[in-house]
Order: C-alpha cells, then sequence, then structure tokens
C-alpha cells in the first residue's frame, strides 16, 4: 500500500564529504557511511561504525542482563533435570508459539515427560489462568513453564505455589506493581538491562538457555530460528542484538534444519535460499498468527516442532491465513474510510472475529498515523485491541480507564483489553476522547537522493550490512524528485499495479493504478531497493512507497 507523506516531513540526504571520510575508515561504500551518519554515528567513531556493520552474537550477548531470576532459573532447572511431569505454557500469537516450541525442545531434552497448553483467545482470552492451573496440578506437575505471559498473572501462579509446583515464567510483558510470589521471574522488564528489554518472549527464553548453559551451544544456535521468527513477528526494535539474533536465524532457516517450515515455504511457494526479512514477515509470519487468531494455536506449534502430521498442519494453517486476510480485509473496508474522515478511532462489531482485530489495528494506524482501537464480542466480554503511532504510550492511554477494565495490558506501541459488555459503552467513549486529544508526533523522514541507476545489486548487498531491516532500524528509503518525462506503465494481470518510468529509474507500485494521477501530480515518491532472485539471476527492483505531497493535498491528487 503506497502512502502519501508531507513534503514538509521529508528531510533530504545526499552522500558529503564527512560519509566518504567516515567510508575510507570503516570502510565501506560512501553511501553505507552515509547510512551509518544518518544513523548517529560520527565519522569520529569508525569503531562503533564497524560494530553496527554485522554485528555477531557473541559482542551482544555479553554485556546481556535478563534480571535477578535468570541465575535461579538456571538453578531450579538443573536441579529438577530428570522430572517426570512438566508443563509448558504459552500464548497464541506467533511469538507465543515460537516460544512454546523452544521451551518444548529444550524441556524435552532435561524432563522426561513434557505437554504444554495454550489458551484459546475466545474462549479462555490471553494469560495463566487460576481454572487451567488447578487441573495441571490436579493431573500432577513437577514444574510449570509460562512463557510470553505470566509476569501479571499474580492469582493464577499463587494456585500453582499452594499446589507445591515450581514455576518459571520467560516473559517480555511490563510487570505490574508486584511480581507473582514464588515464581522466578526472567523478564528483563523486571530488573533487567536495557539491551535484553527489546526481546521478545522467545529471544528471553533463548537467550536465558545459551547463557545458563542449559543445553549445547551448538543445540542452542540450531534453535536461533525460533527466536529470529518471534523478533520480527513481535515487531521488537531491531538493535544489534536483535539484528544479530534474526541474521543468524535466518541462515539457519536457509539450512532447512526444521522440517515444518521446509513445508510451509513449499505450500506457500517459496524456497529456503531466498528467506529474508521480508519474506518472514509477509509470507510465513502471518500462517503461523493464524492458527490463534481462528483456532488454536497448538497447530502452529506443531508445524514448528515438525511431528507427526505436519503436511496437513501446514496445509491448515495456510487456509487459516486465507480466511483470516478475507476477514481482514472485510474490516478494513469497513472501518478505514472512517479513520480517515475523522468521524472516530474506536469501533466495535460484536459481529468481528476478534483473533483478525490486531492486525487490522495495525494496518489503520500504519496507513493513517493516528491511534486506533478496535473491539468485539469474546464470550460475556468485549475484548479489544489498541495500536498507536510514534509519541503515543498504549499503555498510558489504558491506565486511566483501569478501574473500568477486566485486563490490559501488553507494549508502548500495542495493547489489549477486555470489558464487561455493560460497560463497553462507557469505556468506548471515555478511550475515544482519550485517543482524541492524543498528539502523534510528526517525526521527520530521512531518505536519500541518490541516482536510481547506480543502486546496483553490490550496492545494495553493502547496504544489508545494517540489516536486519524492521522495527527501529528501517530499511533505507530513498527519493526520487519529480521531473523530466514520466510514464506509466500496466503492470501485472489484474490491473492494480503500475511501473513509474522517470528520471532514470523503473519504480514498481504496487496497487499504484488508482494513484497514477497522484503520481504525475506529485513532488516525488520516496523508495526503496530490494534485490530480486529468480533462476540463479538477481536484479534491483525499486519498489514505491510514498507520494511527496503538499501539505494538505486532497485524497485525489497531490497537487498545490
Amino acid at each position: 500500500m503506497i502512502g502519501r507523506i508531507p513534503v514538509s516531513r521529508l528531510m533530504l540526504r545526499e552522500v558529503d564529504d564527512d560519509a566518504r571520510t567516515l567510508a575510507e575508515s570503516v570502510p565501506c561504500s560512501p553511501l553505507t557511511a552515509l547510512l551509518l551518519k544518518m544513523r548517529g554515528i560520527s565519522e569520529d567513531d569508525p569503531h562503533e561504525a564497524r560494530a553496527q556493520l554485522n554485528p555477531g552474537l557473541g559482542d551482544s550477548m555479553g554485556r546481556l542482563d535478563l534480571g535477578p531470576f535468570s541465575s535461579p532459573a538456571g538453578d531450579l532447572w538443573r536441579s529438577l533435570e530428570g522430572a517426570e511431569r512438566v508443563v509448558v505454557y504459552g500464548d497464541y500469537d506467533a511469538d507465543g508459539a515460537c516460544a512454546t516450541a523452544l521451551a518444548m525442545e529444550l524441556a524435552l531434552a532435561a524432563f522426561r515427560e513434557v505437554r504444554y497448553f495454550i489458551p484459546h483467545r475466545h474462549r479462555e482470552g490471553y494469560g495463566v489462568h487460576e481454572k487451567v492451573v488447578r487441573a495441571i496440578a490436579r493431573n500432577g506437575c513437577d514444574l510449570l513453564i509460562a512463557v510470553d505471559c505470566g509476569t501479571r498473572d499474580i492469582a493464577a501462579l499463587r494456585a500453582a505455589r499452594e499446589a507445591g509446583i515450581p514455576v518459571i515464567v520467560f516473559d517480555h510483558h511490563s510487570p505490574g506493581e508486584s511480581l507473582p510470589e514464588g515464581a522466578l521471574v526472567v523478564n528483563p522488564h523486571a530488573g533487567g538491562g536495557p539491551e535484553a528489554k527489546t526481546l521478545c518472549a522467545t529471544g528471553v527464553l533463548w537467550a536465558w538457555a545459551r547463557m545458563e548453559g542449559v543445553a549445547a551451544p551448538e543445540w542452542i544456535d540450531a534453535r536461533t530460528d525460533l527466536a529470529a521468527i518471534a523478533t520480527l513477528a513481535d515487531h521488537v526494535p531491531l538493535g544489534r542484538l536483535n539484528r544479530a539474533i534474526v541474521s543468524r536465524g535466518m541462515e539457519v532457516i536457509r539450512m532447512s534444519g526444521r522440517r515444518g517450515l521446509g513445508a510451509l515455504m513449499t505450500e506457500i511457494g517459496c524456497r529456503l535460499e531466498e528467506v529474508d526479512e521480508e519474506l518472514l514477515v509477509m509470507k510465513v509470519i502471518p500462517c503461523l498468527n493464524a492458527a490463534g487468531r481462528l483456532g488454536l494455536a497448538d497447530i502452529s506449534v506443531e508445524v514448528l516442532l515438525g511431528g507427526q502430521g505436519v503436511e496437513d498442519n501446514v496445509r491448515e494453517l495456510v487456509r487459516l491465513n486465507r480466511k483470516r486476510q478475507s476477514l481482514a480485509g472485510e474490516i478494513l473496508e469497513e472501518t478505514l474510510p472512517r479513520v480517515k474522515e475523522g468521524s472516530s478511532l474506536v469501533f466495535s462489531d460484536f459481529s468481528w472475529p476478534v483473533g483478525v482485530l490486531s492486525g487490522v489495528a495495525s494496518r489503520i494506524c500504519s496507513e493513517t498515523g493516528v491511534p486506533v482501537a478496535l473491539a468485539s464480542l469474546s464470550g460475556d466480554h468485549v475484548r479489544g485491541t489498541l495500536r498507536v503511532p510514534q509519541g503515543v504510550d498504549a499503555l498510558k492511554v489504558l491506565e486511566p480507564l483501569a478501574p473500568h477494565l477486566l485486563s490490559w495490558g501488553g507494549h508502548r506501541f500495542a495493547a489489549g483489553f477486555s470489558v464487561s459488555r455493560s460497560e463497553w459503552v462507557h469505556v468506548r467513549d471515555l478511550m475515544e476522547d482519550i485517543l482524541l486529544s492524543a498528539s502523534p508526533s510528526q517525526e521527520t523522514v530521512q531518505a536519500i537522493v541518490f541516482p536510481p541507476e547506480m543502486l546496483t545489486s553490490e550496492e545494495v548487498r553493502s547496504m544489508r550490512s545494517l540489516g536486519p531491516f524492521g522495527a527501529g532500524n528501517p530499511h533505507p528509503l530513498f527519493f526520487a524528485p519529480a521531473g523530466g518525462s514520466l510514464e506509466i506503465r500496466p503492470l501485472g494481470r489484474d490491473g492494480r499495479h503500475v511501473k513509474v518510468v522517470s528520471g532514470g529509474g523503473e519504480f514498481l507500485a504496487f496497487g499504484g493504478a488508482v494513484l497514477s494521477e497522484s503520481i504525475r501530480n506529485s513532488r516525488g515518491w520516496t523508495f526503496r531497493p530490494r534485490i530480486n532472485k529468480w533462476r540463479g539471476q538477481s536484479r534491483v527492483d525499486l519498489i514505491m512507497e510514498s507520494i511527496a505531497v503538499f501539505e494538505g493535498a486532497g485524497k485525489e491528487g497531490c497537487g498545490p
């Protein structure tokens, strides 16, 4: 989806003498040096510049602090080796599924009988539930491992303690005023260091296993694929540590060590050697998320574990993802125009499937730059999801509503909540007022002016040393100013896409057919280069991202 960006928000950069000086010191290409400078690296600090290029796991892990319970959790784990009955309690999103699969593999290597439980999104909802813990206790349990949940589940984990069950929590959600008594909560947000606080739940578990030595280093390294997928799925910041995790994890995936992932890649028509962060985010992760959104997340876990019936489970994942896409498209079509016209920021429809709302809210927030909440009925309660842009804190939006909510939690940019049906209208109106008064930051977007014809495969690969790209480490953005001849050609069979030929470059505008007039009247457009591999050959595609418009340009045109 091609966006629009006011010209006033663009900060255009070019390769200058400072970038050339840094390039000679590192050494790297002048364009890569400019990207380093745009990330705050001075030409006087070539050591830091080199550290930012292709960061390794060893350097990043050396200073990692997961919090005060990391070592005690390792001691407890080792003391219980050989235990009869262990239960992994997970979550239903992709991070939760990856963390559950990793915890299962770790536990199966150390304990005798291991099983897992993931709550149903609609029937139970997020978190560790007291009634489930009591059922686990009745069946016998020597260790409860909670992943991607547990930090705020005081009552449920109290029930585990009362039943004499040791508990280890591996989580990354913000804690409340206190932690569950008696549980060992390995959560960087509960006393850990700043680098560790960027980890997703699977990343916390993976890093803990590596640091505590609960398995052989090569065994843990072979499971970096799970940490990489979860890191991208949960949109955590791609600083040096997470970049190193994702880079190594993608290498593991390309080596096709995990049967289920290989089967999933085949089913969606992708080759393992093509794996990069964009393919994972656009094609693989939505399938893993679909199971928890529309059914049971167990299907995703079983695919990741690669057990019996993996091909059938893969086909079911792909089917569920197609269904999710259809449902999400209908909700987006209904809500996005209303957000754009400013009529509302909080929407509810009790016929909507709760599981697809977070993806729709993320899409709306990304396209419009405003906060949005979507809610639907789940059992007797209303469950909702909140997504906010830069400058707004989702948790601070929900804090004043806490007395009216049954549960709530999440992260700075994404949160979930539940409320009784009788309270919903009141909560909806309060939330609408809070979101309308929020002030998203209109951050400047940096884009590079660089001749498109000089963006060779070699130059683009050089820029990849600053990847993987994603949250907190955006893909390098370029700017092509309008001017001279411009030709718009149809692209593809359905007429939705076009190729824009201008200024020495050919730009692929996916979904751009309806914007043809806007493109002609624009001041230019931002784009990003992408290496396209096909049958052993590679070329650089230039993907149009946003049209540069005058302030206040209307929907149908970008002229003054």
